[in-house]
């Protein structure tokens, strides 16, 4: 006698928590996908983390809820997309360890997603600008830079307005931290300015153009080390 197989629906979980500064009214941003049997994602929803939301508590707490609202157990995530930063080491530090503990106990897959990819979700969306730099993590008159060219990503590091506008695109995007100079440089050379755009479903399709590592190589991506290991470095060498 023949067992019927039963294809069960597994989903993808999203989280976007890497630059509180962008969010707003909240400080992050979950959601949930469908996988597809081509590999593809169908959006389902998604849910903030509320301004009061502190910690692994108010991450694992919107994870929750939002599993719980549309009918998604545990056992039926595949894998958990993370947006890595760079972007706020608190922020990123949670994240990276929520990601990493659900995916050891559920036994699912992760997918460590660079900041800068989710934010080029929103430029290839509708636009004929698609040259353009994504600035994050932003301190002393530089930042964090990464050009998206077409859906292709070269990392500038951590640079100032010179080496901005000297890259050639036409778009600068970062959140109101950018610094002042930087914006300046960018207008004289006539590049367009943008607010930058970091969504949970966002982070799920930017996951798609990325494969599963092992859980134990999934490590925030810093700008720059802590101020805290810089004046323990100035203290004692």
């Amino acid at each position: 006698m023949e067992h019927e197989v039963i294809h069960k629906t597994k989903y993808v979980l999203g989280i976007e928590c890497s630059n509180p500064s962008v969010r707003g009214v909240n400080r992050g941003e979950v959601a949930i996908a469908k996988l597809r049997g081509d590999g593809g994602l169908g959006f389902i929803g998604s849910m903030g983390l509320s301004e009061d939301a502190r910690g692994s508590d108010g991450l694992m707490g919107a994870v929750d809820a939002l599993c719980c609202e549309h009918g998604v157990r545990p056992a039926d995530i595949e894998r958990i997309a993370v947006s890595v930063g760079p972007g706020g080491y608190t922020a990123l530090r949670v994240s990276v360890t929520v990601a990493k503990v659900l995916s050891a106990a559920i036994g699912c897959g992760v997918v460590a997603v660079p900041t800068a990819a989710v934010a080029g979700v929103a430029l290839a969306v509708g636009d004929d600008s698609d040259d353009a730099v994504v600035a994050l993590a932003s301190k002393n008159g530089k930042a964090h830079c990464t050009r998206v060219v077409d859906g292709e990503f070269t990392v500038l590091g951590v640079v100032d307005g010179a080496e901005v506008t000297g890259c050639g695109a036409g778009v600068l995007v970062g959140d109101e931290h950018v610094p002042a100079e930087m914006i300046d440089a960018a207008k004289n050379v006539g590049m367009e300015i943008r607010g930058i755009e970091l969504t949970g479903r966002a982070c799920l399709e930017a996951s798609v153009g990325f494969g599963e590592i092992d859980r134990g190589l999934l490590t925030p991506l810093y700008a720059r080390e802590p101020d805290a290991v810089t004046q323990w470095r100035a203290l004692h060498g």
